[in-house]
């Protein structure tokens, strides 16, 4: 199995030696708040009326969660370096950074770089003595980084960061993108307690050493109980290995087989859930759990719509790589980045929890959902740079 989806959001990109690791005024991007887009058809989101907590939307947010224009039209000929892990996940974001980068009149360039060892530092070394205006990489703590943020600070260059549960901060990132994943775990919460009717025995798939998917279980841990009293949460902790190896379905499975109670299983990241359906089916536990989690794909999406999986939110990589370069358009015409790295930490959350649903809004963007419809548009204006869409 593929390592396709550590991001978003997720800590996609980290590497365990380093890491061991809202909306505007209307909300329209956000996780609890945006909670009031609830849809009420049965095909493609779940009734109120049976709802034991106010349901998560079930539609995707059409609006971006930044509403301020730049100041100034940007100055164009700046260099940004985006520093890709060689996940797939983490190939998302390139096309769509690159598009930004157009479009301000900037040069755009993308390093690959492995997934182990020194490899994030010694990327954003080679990214250094390229002396570009702007570097963005996604899922490595500042700590990780310390030496590198100080040489890239030193020589007048900005780091922009996504899905890392870290704020901005003098010192280390301009800028945070999709920083937490709580509103992911709180909406499928939202899903679990209502689809079970207040009943439901849950436990979270997840690798605990990274920093973001810790996000997603550390709320769980007390959250679920506070919004479902008759729900009970456990945690089953798994490895890259287990995950790189395929091994996670079958691990699963004899954890369900030690917890007959258990109905419900919450995945922290797309992977984890992968293929898991079918291999419950082949040992006659499929029937007895429901599959959930954060931070979906296309893999994910596509399963929703074959049944082998119920219900997830998706993670909008595309997206998260325009409010990146959002950030270095605000500092190059010396705005404030503060209010806008606020709305950006979390990334636009809504769940998905039917094939109609999956046909409805992911199917004509291929399964994935890169972020609100037209959202490349709606920067674009607010970067005073128009053009088509």
């Amino acid at each position: 199995m593929k390592l396709t989806r550590l991001l978003l959001v997720l800590c996609v990109g980290a590497v365990l030696t380093f890491a061991a690791c809202g909306g505007d005024d209307d909300d329209s991007g956000g996780g609890s708040a945006a909670a009031t887009s609830q849809e009420q058809s049965t095909g493609t989101g779940e009734s109120t009326a049976a709802a034991t907590v106010q349901p998560p939307p079930t539609t995707p947010p059409t609006d971006i969660q930044l509403s301020t224009p730049l100041t100034d039209k940007p100055p164009t000929g700046k260099k940004v370096i985006w520093l890709q892990c060689e996940l797939p996940a983490c190939a998302r974001y390139n096309a769509p950074m690159k598009r930004a980068t157009q479009a301000l009149g900037w040069s755009f360039d993308s390093h690959v770089y492995k997934n182990n060892g020194e490899g994030p530092a010694g990327a954003m070394d080679q990214a250094i003595a390229q002396k570009p205006d702007y570097i963005a990489i996604t899922g490595i703590p500042a700590a990780a980084m310390k030496q590198q943020l100080k040489r890239a600070a030193d020589a007048g260059i900005k780091v922009a960061s996504g899905s890392v549960p870290e704020q901005a901060a003098p010192g280390t990132w301009m800028s945070q993108s999709g920083g937490t994943l709580q509103p992911d775990a709180e909406n499928v919460s939202k899903w679990i307690a209502n689809d079970s009717g207040g009943k439901a025995n849950v436990v979270a798939v997840t690798i605990p050493q990274f920093p973001s998917l810790n996000s997603e279980t550390d709320w769980m841990k007390t959250g679920l109980k506070q919004m479902c009293a008759g729900c009970s949460y456990d945690q089953l902790d798994v490895t890259v290995e287990e995950v790189g190896a395929g091994g996670v379905p079958q691990k699963l499975v004899g954890y369900l087989q030690a917890h007959p109670d258990v109905d419900y299983v919450f995945f922290t990241f797309s992977d984890l859930g992968k293929g898991v359906g079918k291999v419950l089916q082949g040992a006659g536990l499929r029937d007895k759990v429901k599959l959930t989690g954060c931070c979906g794909d296309a893999g994910n999406a596509k399963e929703i719509a074959s049944g082998d999986t119920n219900a997830w939110t998706i993670a909008p990589n595309e997206y998260t790589g325009w409010t990146m370069i959002d950030a270095m358009a605000r500092d190059s015409v010396g705005m404030d980045l503060a209010e806008s790295n606020k709305l950006v930490y979390e990334s636009p959350s809504w769940v998905v929890a039917s094939p109609e649903a999956v046909d409805k809004y992911l199917k004509s963007t291929n399964y994935d959902w890169p972020g609100p419809a037209n959202f490349e548009q709606q920067f674009k204006e607010l970067w005073k740079v128009g053009g088509g869409s």
